[in-house]
């Protein structure tokens, strides 16, 4: 895992853990853990994809959010997205 990999499954545990209300310091969620298993429905789960962007500057393609299945799934979405803006594609 490189790392901004790494940092951004960490922002990602940290969202996951506001959505669902949880104090203190945010356990690392599992790449494999299902979203369907965290208690979130797809409304938290839009939530946590708009304070990611906000946090990262980005504007994902919500297209690709219903092909989401699990945790690394969601860090793949953003960490891609990044590579692509540090590319400099999509600035037309």
């Amino acid at each position: 895992m490189t790392e901004l990999a790494d940092k951004v499954w960490h922002q990602v545990s940290h969202e996951i853990a506001r959505a669902r209300g949880e104090a203190g310091t945010p356990v690392r969620q599992a790449l494999q853990t299902p979203l369907s298993e965290l208690g979130l429905d797809s409304l938290k789960l839009i939530e946590i994809v708009y304070e990611l962007e906000t946090f990262y500057q980005l504007d994902v393609d919500e297209e690709k959010l219903a092909e989401l299945t699990n945790v690394g799934d969601l860090i793949e979405l953003f960490v891609d997205d990044m590579a692509v803006r540090a590319n400099g594609a999509g600035d037309e």
